[in-house]
């Protein structure tokens, strides 16, 4: 079984896309989902410490690598993949969409099994080519949208390379623990800070995950909501295995800037992608915290996330598919019209409010308790206010989605059908898991690093936490399910950056035609000069191409001549 643990397990998605692109979707489908089950069963399977040293680029590399970390990321990518690839079929996504989301995966995958900073690197750009062809998979629509995602991620990688070459050149060596744990101090730390932080969805730099997301087809957002940010956390973790106290708190205003936009939103996926914001940042603050505990519940977090932020987006397409719209003003009554999709949406909605009995309820504890451990006092209140905010919010989603009166208004006014078994199959799934991670949470710490000792999932203090804020939650939406209804949109930064940056572009396009018109120009004045020369100089109208040859070359034997002499 050696051979099978040295392959990066980003090679069976990445080898299932193309059978998905150019099979039927029966085969392609099935391919996918074993490939997202072998990764998944690898993951869980694969002795730690493996790894396959390379050369890349003329460089050390280790193409391969099994930590703590990369295993925890490995098991829920592979798992989330296998259940895409259903909730894809289902969704009717197209044989493109499915293999770009495996293609996808794959790149991921290999970013998290990477050894070294110069294979993550290359992975890392290639991640943002894959999701830009996701984003563009969509039609004209995701275009703008595609190109802006682009441009951010290839800035963010900008930033990410600059810091791995610093790195490099201090410590001699792109593998990782080399020169010691985690990236160099000052400038190098900085630059990849600001790079993973793009991806991870740092305040500042988050836009392109509300213009993006609410753009493609469901099941692609499925995949993006379940892989860039996480890989992003995988990376942050990688680089800063000591914590960081301004990631800590960078973490904490994530959870509360995130989740008061939320609870603004009125569409159904800008709503859970601002939800991607808050609750990465309690995988931030664990990250930032440092300490084992705090590591462990930070990936336990992504781990978790992944799950039932996932089953929201599928709960969120399904709503988007039967009702013709993501505005939640305009559906209402429809826990008794599609109950399997209520009681998944329920299940998810449990699990991100971290109620007991549910996976968020156990990570989520173990990323507070952290902070309270470390005396980072701000922090533990940022978090425990963040949670109160995801209740409201998603009090407020049931309640126009499910519970609420039926909005009657044209499109919205059709009949919604109930789930078929093939719609409910992934949804099912992936609650059970909530559910079965929440109950037996030694599952999960089966698959997280060192620090799960510390956790203490089933004191009293943990239920009396959850309790209050769950309370909290419920009644703070009830003083402002009112008023909440009265908002209909919520500016963010990108009505300032994408306006700066389309200003931006044409005055380089302009500044760019200005220097064209001018050098052309320029060349056709010299063009004229020329032919009144050689009228001049020939007026039988004859040259020589012999000649003209040998006054070339000795033009430019010249020009050489001078540059040499001048340096």
């Amino acid at each position: 079984m050696n051979w099978l643990w040295a392959l990066s397990p980003a090679l069976f998605p990445l080898a299932a896309a193309p059978v998905a692109r150019l099979s039927s979707r029966g085969l392609g489908h099935s391919v996918g989902v074993a490939a997202g089950l072998l990764v998944f069963g690898w993951s869980l399977a694969v002795p730690a410490g493996q790894h396959l040293p390379a050369t890349l680029f003329g460089f050390d590399a280790v193409l391969v690598a099994v930590s703590p970390l990369s295993r925890t990321v490995g098991v829920i990518l592979g798992f989330i993949a296998a259940a895409n690839v259903v909730y894809a079929s289902a969704t009717d996504a197209g044989r493109t969409t499915t293999a770009y989301a495996l293609a996808y995966t794959g790149v991921c995958l290999g970013a998290v099994f990477a050894g070294d900073w110069l294979t993550l690197v290359v992975f890392w750009e290639l991640m943002a080519v894959g999701a830009t062809l996701l984003v563009w998979d969509h039609g004209e629509d995701s275009l703008r949208a595609g190109f802006r995602y682009a441009i951010y991620h290839e800035i963010g990688g900008v930033f990410l390379i600059a810091g791995v070459l610093l790195h490099y050149l201090r410590v001699g060596s792109f593998v990782f623990g080399a020169g010691g744990a985690g990236f160099s101090p000052g400038l190098p730390a900085l630059l990849a800070a600001v790079g993973i932080g793009l991806n991870v969805g740092f305040l500042g730099l988050h836009p392109w995950l509300v213009d993006s997301y609410p753009r493609p087809h469901v099941a692609a957002t499925v995949v993006l909501c379940g892989c860039t940010t996480k890989v992003g956390v995988y990376a942050l973790a990688r680089a800063f295995p000591g914590g960081h106290v301004a990631i800590a708190a960078m973490g904490g205003a994530m959870v509360l800037v995130g989740v008061t936009f939320a609870v603004l939103q009125t569409e159904v996926r800008r709503l859970l992608t601002y939800h991607i914001v808050s609750q990465v940042g309690y995988m931030v603050a664990g990250v930032g915290v440092g300490s084992a505990l705090g590591r462990a519940g930070g990936m336990a977090h992504l781990l978790n996330n992944v799950l039932y932020k996932s089953l929201l987006f599928m709960v969120g397409g399904l709503l988007l598919l039967r009702t013709g719209s993501e505005n939640l003003k305009k559906m209402g009554g429809l826990a008794r019209e599609t109950p399997v999709l209520f009681a998944t949406y329920a299940v998810a909605a449990l699990a991100i409010a971290g109620v007991p009995g549910f996976n968020g309820f156990v990570s989520k504890g173990m990323v507070i308790d952290s902070a309270d451990a470390a005396g980072l006092d701000l922090l533990w209140w940022a978090l425990v206010v963040g949670g109160v905010g995801t209740v409201v919010s998603f009090a407020k989603f049931g309640y126009y989605a499910f519970l609420g009166e039926r909005h009657r208004d044209g499109e919205s006014d059709r009949q919604v059908s109930r789930l078929s078994p093939v719609e409910a199959a992934p949804l099912v799934a992936v609650a059970l898991a909530c559910i079965l991670l929440g109950v037996f949470p030694n599952l999960l710490f089966a698959v997280l690093p060192p620090g799960t000792e510390n956790a203490k999932v089933f004191a009293l203090s943990q239920f009396t936490k959850a309790g209050a804020v769950l309370v909290a939650g419920l009644a703070v939406f009830a003083l402002v399910k009112r008023p909440l209804s009265k908002i209909s949109s919520v500016a963010d930064l990108d009505s300032v950056y994408h306006p700066a940056g389309r200003a931006a572009l044409d005055a380089a396009a302009e500044a760019t035609t200005r220097v064209a018109n001018r050098l052309n120009s320029l060349a056709s004045a010299a063009g004229a000069a020329g032919e009144r020369w050689q009228t001049a100089a020939f007026p039988e109208g004859r040259l020589d191409p012999i000649g003209v040859g040998v006054l070339l070359v000795v033009l430019t034997l010249a020009a050489v001549l001078v540059v040499l002499l001048g340096g």
